[in-house]
C-alpha cells in the first residue's frame, strides 16, 4: 500500500515511512538492517514494522538506498547536488 486511504493512519504509511528512514539515514550514512528497523520501531510504535520492509523497497527503488549485504546494512545513496 503506498498510496493512503481514509482508513490509514497516515503516521504508518509507506511514505511517511520512508520519509523517517531517510532521516535517520541523513545522520548516519550507514545503518544495518535491524538498526534501522529498531530505530523506526521506537520512534513510531510497533504497528511501523509492517510497511518496514515496503518502505525500504520503495526507497531502494527510486535509487535512494543500496544494501550491503556483506554487512547486511543500508546505506543512503547521495547525489552531486544534496548537501
Amino acid at each position: 500500500m503506498l498510496t493512503p486511504t481514509k482508513h490509514t493512519n497516515i503516521r504508518y504509511s509507506v511514505l511517511f515511512i520512508a520519509g523517517k528512514l531517510l532521516k535517520y539515514l541523513h545522520f548516519e550514512r550507514l545503518l544495518t538492517y535491524d538498526d534501522l528497523k529498531d530505530s523506526l520501531i521506537n520512534d513510531l510504535g510497533s504497528k511501523s514494522k509492517y510497511n518496514f520492509d515496503f518502505a525500504l523497497t520503495f526507497l531502494y527503488s527510486i535509487g535512494r538506498v543500496q544494501y550491503i549485504k556483506d554487512i547486511d546494512a543500508i546505506e543512503l545513496v547521495t547525489t552531486e547536488n544534496e548537501d
